[in-house]
């Protein structure tokens, strides 16, 4: 069996705990995102032009299963990591224009509301054993089960959060919502790919999911203890605070 890096069998087979050569990967993905920001902030290569869209225009599923997840979130999150699941969702739907793509519009809702589980309070403790996106794509497999959600949609939804804290996820190989999932996440993190949406676009959504004392809190969080050998401890080791302090969202 092929065990991709950060997917469900890798997580199901590592506890999300990064052996060496996963390790190599992780720091090659963190290396190419470097660059690919150098190459743009030096206007080395041209990119789209900001996607101009209004919060009122996109999809928001009502199906039975997001309206449940939006309950779950609510009751086992807090505000902080709640509003951040629902721009997740936002900011990958808003980036698929730019792409491209064409996303189950339910899938990713389901999976960017569901992916930070593994950070409610009661859940952080098992990062020190086991990454807290595998934790967390778990919980949301075992609430979709409750929901009698087919394997072949509960696999994608534990595929997309369980990668979601990686740096390179192709839509080929993947799916649209993995990829936008963490597109979108890491944009509301750091503020990655924020020069591919207008300001008006930023705006509109911000007024509606404000982000509070958002960069604060994810950086306590990431700054727990977890796993020196998962992805969130290597990422926090090699400056996440930094680059998280620097979101220009928060400017």
């Amino acid at each position: 069996m092929t065990y991709h890096f950060g997917a469900k069998a890798w997580a199901q087979t590592t506890n999300g705990i990064m052996r060496r050569r996963d390790r190599i990967t992780m720091l090659r993905q963190l290396a190419g995102t470097q660059l690919g920001e150098i190459a743009r902030k030096f206007r080395l290569n041209k990119g789209p032009a900001a996607v101009d869209i209004d919060l009122s225009d996109i999809m928001v599923p009502d199906s039975a299963t997001s309206k449940a997840a939006e309950d779950k979130v609510s009751e086992t999150l807090n505000r902080s990591l709640n509003l951040h699941s629902h721009r997740t969702y936002y900011w990958g739907m808003i980036l698929a224009r730019s792409k491209g793509l064409r996303p189950d519009p339910e899938l990713l809702y389901v999976s960017a509301l569901l992916h930070d589980l593994g950070l409610a309070e009661a859940e952080l403790p098992k990062a020190k054993s086991c990454c807290f996106a595998v934790n967390g794509a778990r919980l949301a497999d075992l609430f979709l089960q409750e929901q009698n959600w087919d394997v072949s949609r509960r696999t994608s939804v534990f595929d997309a959060i369980s990668l979601h804290l990686n740096l390179d996820i192709p839509a080929s190989r993947f799916g649209a919502e993995a990829h936008l999932l963490s597109l979108g996440a890491h944009l509301d993190v750091t503020g990655r790919n924020l020069h591919l949406l207008s300001r008006s676009t930023v705006h509109s959504v911000l007024s509606q999911f404000p982000r509070g004392n958002f960069t604060a809190d994810i950086v306590e969080t990431i700054s727990a203890e977890h796993h020196p050998h998962s992805r969130a401890g290597l990422l926090g080791n090699l400056g996440f605070k930094k680059l998280a302090l620097a979101n220009p969202l928060d400017k």
